[in-house]
């Protein structure tokens, strides 16, 4: 499987895994409270691959600039993300 076939593969996994946390989210919301633990996890999953793949194409946009000033940029804000999701906010 070439590269771009693999990050289109994740993009569809992602969606899907989102689509189902907010189906079970509605479904198990009746019996349970909203933050379900597989929910929860289901959901967390499916961002992280959806930000993985947005940080790979954002890397080729900023590599594809000859400016260093773009690169510096995006590890700032793939740091930031990073952080945000271990912190939980």
């Amino acid at each position: 499987m070439k590269g771009k076939q693999f990050v289109n593969l994740m993009a569809y996994i992602s969606i899907g895994l989102i689509a189902i946390s907010f189906i079970l989210r509605k479904i198990l919301g009746v019996w349970f409270d909203d933050g379900a633990t597989i929910i929860v996890a289901i959901n967390t999953i499916s961002q992280s691959i959806a930000y993985a793949i947005t940080a790979i194409f954002a890397f080729f946009y900023a590599k594809s600039k000859r400016n260093i000033g773009w690169m510096i940029a995006y590890i700032v804000f793939v740091i930031a993300i990073i952080a945000f999701m271990v912190l939980g906010f």
